[in-house]
Parts: C-alpha cells; sequence; structure tokens
C-alpha cells in the first residue's frame, strides 16, 4: 500500500475545505459538487495559488429526432434519467423533442415509465431508489410543485409514489411536458428522478434551447441521420457530447469535464488531463563538455 500519510481522509466542514484550500504545502484541490460550491473552491484555492478543477452542475439534454430509433431512443432516455434515480452529474434532465415525433416519444415513454419499480435498491426488481436524505427528498418534491405551479404538464407524478412504497426517501420517476426556459424545473439542477420535455421545431432550435442554459456538462442527440449528427457536434456546447449514447461519459482514457457554469478549471479529469494535473512538469536543458 501507499507509505503512511500519502492517502488521508479527512472529514469536516467549511473550516477544515477552507484550510486545505489555503494550506501552502497542497498543490492540488479536485472537486466535485454543485455550482456555488465548486466556484468557491475554484476562486479560493487559485487565489492561493493552487492548480484546481472543480466539477459543478448539470443540466443535460437530450435532442430527440424524428428519424430516431423509437425504442431504443425512450428506453436510453429512461436508463439516463431515471437510474441512479437520476442522482448523477451525467443524467438527462431535459428532452428536447421535435414536433412531428414529440406525441409518439411521449406516449411511449410515458408508458414504459409507469412500469418502473420504486423501493429498496437492493432488491433487484426495483429500478429507482431512495435520494440521499430527506432534505434533499423535501426539495425535489418543492421542485416538482413549482413545476406545477408554472403550468406544466405533469404526465408521471413521483410524489404519489411514497403511498406505495412507505417511509424512506422515496420519489418516483416524474415526468413534465410543456416546459419553458422560465421554469425553474429547466434552469436549476435537480438531482433526482424528474425529467422536462420541451418541444422543439427542428434541429436548430433544439440546439438553441440547449445551449442556452448556463450549465454545459452533456448533451446527446438520438437521430439515425449522419449530418443531424454532425451539425450537432458542431454547434452544441457541452464537454461531454453523445450521439445515440445515453450517457455520454467518457471511457477513462479521455477527459471528463464540462463546459460554462459544469466546470471551473483548465484539465479535466482522466485520461491525459488527470495525469497532467498532479503532475508538475520540468524542462531540463544540459550541456556537457
Amino acid at each position: 500500500g501507499f507509505p503512511k500519510g500519502v492517502l488521508n481522509l479527512v472529514q469536516g466542514g467549511k473550516d477544515v475545505v477552507n484550510s486545505i484550500l489555503e494550506n501552502k504545502d497542497i498543490q492540488a484541490v479536485s472537486f466535485v459538487g454543485s455550482e456555488p460550491v465548486a466556484r468557491y473552491v475554484y476562486e479560493t484555492g487559485t487565489k492561493h495559488g493552487k492548480r484546481v478543477q472543480a466539477l459543478a452542475g448539470a443540466k443535460n439534454h437530450a435532442i430527440v429526432m424524428p428519424d430516431c430509433n423509437l425504442e431504443k431512443t425512450v428506453q436510453g432516455v429512461i436508463g439516463s434519467a431515471f437510474a441512479s434515480s437520476g442522482e448523477r452529474c451525467m443524467a438527462c434532465s431535459v428532452v428536447a423533442v421535435v414536433d412531428e415525433i414529440a406525441d409518439e416519444f411521449i406516449d411511449v415513454l410515458v408508458a414504459e415509465t409507469k412500469k418502473l419499480k420504486v423501493g429498496d435498491g437492493f432488491h433487484e426488481d426495483n429500478y429507482v431508489g431512495p435520494l440521499i436524505r430527506e432534505s434533499h427528498k423535501e426539495r425535489v418534491l418543492g421542485y416538482i410543485n413549482s413545476g406545477v405551479a408554472d403550468g406544466a404538464t405533469l404526465l408521471v407524478d413521483g410524489r404519489k409514489i411514497q403511498e406505495e412504497v412507505g417511509e424512506g426517501y422515496f420519489v418516483g420517476a416524474t415526468i413534465f411536458d410543456g416546459v419553458n426556459q422560465e421554469m425553474k424545473i429547466w434552469q436549476d439542477e435537480i438531482f433526482a428522478p424528474v425529467l422536462s420535455i420541451v418541444r422543439v421545431k427542428d434541429l436548430e432550435e433544439g440546439i438553441k434551447l440547449t445551449n442556452q442554459s448556463k450549465f454545459a456538462n452533456g448533451a446527446v442527440i438520438y437521430t439515425s441521420n449522419g449530418k443531424h449528427a454532425q451539425t450537432f457536434r458542431d454547434n452544441i456546447d457541452a464537454g461531454m457530447i453523445g450521439v445515440n449514447v445515453n450517457v455520454p461519459a467518457p471511457m477513462a482514457f479521455f477527459a471528463f469535464a464540462g463546459n460554462k457554469a459544469s466546470f471551473f478549471g483548465d484539465l479535466g479529469t482522466n485520461g491525459t488531463d488527470g495525469i497532467q494535473f498532479y503532475t508538475r512538469k520540468k524542462v531540463v536543458t544540459e550541456r556537457w563538455f
């Protein structure tokens, strides 16, 4: 194993974090968390001369084109949005579906989502497990309530699952239709099994919608058209992009990082970026006579 003192687990609140960020012997800090804290870690760490990579929030969009494979697309969106209870930074939380296929896609998506079982994650039949803690559950319920109050159409209501599963921090898979950019459920990272659907007229509008988010972690397009895929790749603002890939997290030998408010720093995690982040380079020039 490692020599004593190389790997340390240090627990605590803001005071502990500040002591790490301000300590002159610590040269690099890597962080994963919410946008406000990531921004604080980045600004404080760099102020004290450290190299910082701070991975922050996300609002990952998927664009669904009329030429997609409908069955695979629906299953892909469900897996991305609701697996792990939506508590992962690469989860799909917004679908921009082109009008031409919107009704058909939504009908199938809703029908398949209603089949998902919610409960103890140690039971293999359950697809959606509990949220991390009670305060987060209440926060998620607040977002669902705000979506209803703002006029979005609630197609699948995850609030009702409590009556079936009993005690626990459970919120079932939730789907909203008729969402727009003025709603908090579109703007904020909810970090839960809550999916917003925005109907768009074409690919261009879907790309514009995606790029209007302050976050730019991951984005996906479902299509069978290579030209659509190329247009998407060339114009989307996201750090990690997928074409018919449900969760566009790259293989470990590629860098992992978003853009805009999803990432603060210059070098991402994993791959050569990850190695360079923890490496201080030296250039040695020698001449012998």
